[in-house]
Parts: structure tokens; sequence; C-alpha cells
């Protein structure tokens, strides 16, 4: 089954969207289409998949129904170091989604206050600590992206292994975000609109970015990002990535989060006072320091 969504907006961009009922994952679904020379933008859709994929190289299972587990692809115009705001720049879209008819989740504001919001790089968490969604962002060649999102949609979320994933989120059902029951045709309709409003939503965003040639600043995508960011402001601890060792003390970077530089980096602030921009890591938050 496919589906169109239409960009009202200036840019009027049409994205086929392959609403899919199994696949192994949607990134490799998306990935196979444009070997086969499928022209972008499009989504790819999945009911389950079997093997999805996320960041850090965590493999996971996304029983039938029970999430929206989507890829964008899409055909950049941005400067490779423009492309480092990407994530960032789609965490920005599922939250601007989220906002909006049906689930209407008030995102963390300049105030304050709010149910989500990302932690960085781009996972959606509520304000409580507990994870919505995340966000995997690949290339392919020199000018196409991959974006993928997952969303629990109803819960309890478990793993692969079926058992109960702790310090989860999710959008409908009893001890959901939004407190609202969806159930049958009302939650596969929800499904499949959530998924066609982010391939939509990921296409403004990146198309910002794109119209200020990478600029983050010029875009106000820096600024927006900082806004609903719950990472800025606490004590965390960044976990190396592909290092054995990346579970013991030593070889964590711990430190205050700051700010987010040009390059869409988290600055940390260290017990020595020096600040520490951090590519990439597993960030694991602690309490705010609002000093």
């Amino acid at each position: 089954m496919e589906h169109e969504h239409v960009d009202h907006g200036q840019d009027v961009r049409r994205v086929v969207l392959h609403d899919l009922d199994v696949v192994t994952s949607t990134q490799d679904e998306a990935a196979r289409r444009l070997a086969a020379g499928e022209a972008a933008p499009f989504a790819v859709l999945a009911r389950e998949q079997t093997a999805g994929r996320g960041r850090l190289g965590r493999r996971f299972a996304s029983p039938a129904g029970v999430g929206v587990a989507l890829t964008v692809s899409l055909r950049t115009t941005l400067p490779m170091e423009g492309r480092t705001w990407i994530p960032l720049a789609a965490g920005l879209a599922v939250i601007d989604v989220l906002a909006a008819p049906p689930a209407r989740i008030v995102p963390v504001g300049p105030g304050g206050g709010g149910a989500v919001g990302l932690k960085w790089p781009n996972d959606i968490h509520t304000v409580d600590g507990r994870k919505l969604g995340g966000i995997l962002v690949e290339g392919r060649g020199l000018d196409h992206v991959m974006v993928g999102i997952g969303l629990n949609l109803t819960g309890p979320v478990r793993d692969i292994d079926g058992d109960e994933v702790p310090q989860a989120a999710w959008l409908y059902g009893p001890g959901s975000v939004t407190g609202r029951s969806m159930t049958g045709p009302q939650a596969e309709s929800a499904r499949r609109g959530l998924a066609a409003d982010l391939a939509w939503a990921v296409q403004r965003e990146v198309g910002i970015l794109e119209s200020a040639g990478g600029d983050a600043r010029a875009s106000g995508t820096h600024q927006r990002y900082t806004v609903t960011c719950l990472t800025l402001g606490r004590a965390v601890r960044v976990e190396p990535l592909g290092e054995p060792s990346a579970q013991e003390a030593h070889s964590c970077l711990r430190g205050t989060a700051r700010r987010i530089d040009s390059s869409g980096r988290l600055v940390l602030r260290t017990s020595a006072g020096t600040d520490l921009p951090v590519d990439v890591g597993d960030v694991r938050h602690g309490p705010r320091d609002d000093r």
C-alpha cells in the first residue's frame, strides 16, 4: 500500500510513503530502494520490524502495530559540515508533529513546563526522563540521507526478548503521555497519519537548514533546538562508543551540559572549569545544575 503526502508550503514537494507490513528494518528497506534507483524523497513505514537498527548499533524488534517505524529518504544539498545538524533538526520535526493534533503534547519551551523535549542529540524524552522515541540518521553516497524515526505508539514497551523496557513512554493507552486510548482502526489511522506528518516535517526542517547553507544559527535551528533540549543545564555522563570499557567509570566523560555549539556538539563544563565539546556518545542525565 502506498500513500502520498504533500508539503503545501512555498516549496511544494511530494513524498511517496511506502506502507509495508513486515521488514527487517525501515533503514534497510530504504537503502535497498535507493540502491535500486528509486528517486528521493520517499518514506518507508512498516507495521513490524524484525531487526530494527538504532543508534550505537543497537538492534531491536518492533511488534506489529505498537509503534511508528519510519525512514525518510532525502536528497540534500547541505555541505558536509552542515549535515551534523540533520539528526538534531529531525528531532525538532518530531517535536513539532507531536505538538499538533492528534497527539497535542506540549513541548518544553523557553519558560519551562511542557511534557516532551529532546535528549541530545536526538532522542525524544518526557520531562521525567522516559524515552518516547529515537532517531537514526545515515548517509548514502554524497547527496542522500536516510532519517529513521521510531516512536512508541502504545505500551508497555517490550524489548526483543519480550521483557518490559523500564523508563519507556508511549503515546496512547493506559499510562501514556497523552492519557488517551486508541485501538483498532483509530490507532492504525493515527500511525499512518503521524508517519505522513513526520515525513513532511523532516523535509521541512532539512529544507530550512539548506536555505541557510547549513548554518544552524542563521536558519534558527540552533535556537529552537536549544529551547527544547532537556540535556542542557544537567550534570551528565557521556559513555564512549565502541569501547569494551565504556561502562567503566574511568572511560566516561562527566560534566555539566552547558550549550550546543555551531556544529551541533554538546559542550560540557568539566570539574576543572574547562569546556569540552562532545561529538558522539551515549548521554546519561543526572540532576539539573542551573548555576
